[in-house]
């Protein structure tokens, strides 16, 4: 969902941008309008047996995550969200997972000499299932509720107005993939210890934003009005081979291609298609337990935007 979010601040802070300039000497054309973005991200995702001895296991499952990110001289925020769960496994090649997200986030926006802060709180649903040795289908549903405040500084003839107001807005994240798992079992051209893998991902998204009046008395408005929505296809090759003779350590390496088939943000900037280039290095830790640095460039075709992320992960079952 992270990514979904990161193209929507990243449509929002462009037409506002755009809008603002609008007027000026100067003011540029939908066509000067790019987005380069640098983010971070460490988490943490564990699962903790209630009822392993159960020929069905029930599991408790928790999920730390802290993430920033930045437009240069533009915006900069960061968004800390805990994910608290059941996972419930009906045999060995399926699980059902339902949980509670809550998150607090907060951004500095330059452009406006403004700042906004906000609580999010909603369920979370995920399922998965292995169809045989090669095919997975998977899919997760968020329904999150933020509430949250924000506050602007504009300068008017007589002087500088500060101008508040509160926001509420509803999201919702749809997420369904296809995934093949080849090994050398499968494919006997493949070296020893290594694994290729192939998804296929539906990524939806959808905020609503509840009407509201900010401080001056003026009903507020948002960049592509009350709802936004953005929907992509992601289809992508992940390559994964160890480089230690225990085991222990792997790298891999992923490329995919991605296509925003439905959107209404794509102003001034659209940029529809992209690629992702990602690249990891993996320690195993124990069994169930594993640490990875993940590096992303998100390069969309028309270098109208672009994103580069450094993600720390943890996998810490008990």
């Amino acid at each position: 969902m992270g990514e979904l979010v990161n193209r929507v601040v990243s449509y929002q802070t462009a037409n506002r941008v755009w809008q603002l300039r609008q007027g000026r000497p100067g003011a540029p054309a939908p066509s000067d309008m790019h987005s380069r973005t640098d983010s971070w991200a460490a988490q943490n995702d564990s699962l903790i047996p209630i009822a392993d001895a159960w020929e069905r296991p029930l599991f408790a499952r928790v999920l730390v995550r802290v993430a920033g990110r930045e437009e240069e001289g533009l915006i900069q925020s960061r968004s800390d969200r805990l994910d608290l769960g059941l996972l419930y496994a009906p045999d060995s090649g399926s699980y059902i997972g339902l949980g509670l997200a809550a998150e607090e986030s907060s951004s500095d926006v330059f452009y406006a000499d403004g700042r906004a802060r906000g609580q999010t709180f909603g369920p979370r649903f995920d399922a998965g299932m292995v169809i045989n040795p090669t095919w997975s289908v998977g899919v997760r549903f968020d329904y999150l509720m933020y509430k949250g405040e924000s506050e602007v500084n504009v300068q008017t003839p007589g002087g500088r107005l500060n101008i508040a107001r509160d926001a509420e807005y509803t999201r919702q994240y749809l997420q369904a993939g296809l995934m093949a798992r080849f090994t050398q079992a499968q494919l006997n051209w493949l070296p020893e210890g290594s694994v290729l893998r192939w998804s296929n991902t539906l990524q939806m998204i959808q905020n609503h934003h509840e009407p509201a009046i900010n401080s001056i008395g003026q009903a507020t408005s948002e960049p592509f009005g009350r709802t936004e929505h953005l929907s992509l296809i992601r289809t992508g090759f992940n390559y994964s081979q160890n480089i230690s003779q225990d085991g222990l350590w792997s790298a891999f390496g992923e490329v995919a291609l991605d296509y925003e088939f439905d959107t209404n943000m794509a102003f001034p900037i659209d940029d529809r298609t992209g690629m992702v280039f990602s690249a990891a290095i993996v320690r195993q830790i124990a069994r169930g337990k594993r640490v990875q640095l993940l590096v992303d460039r998100f390069q969309h075709t028309n270098d109208d935007r672009s994103r580069n992320s450094v993600t720390l992960i943890g996998v810490i079952d008990f």
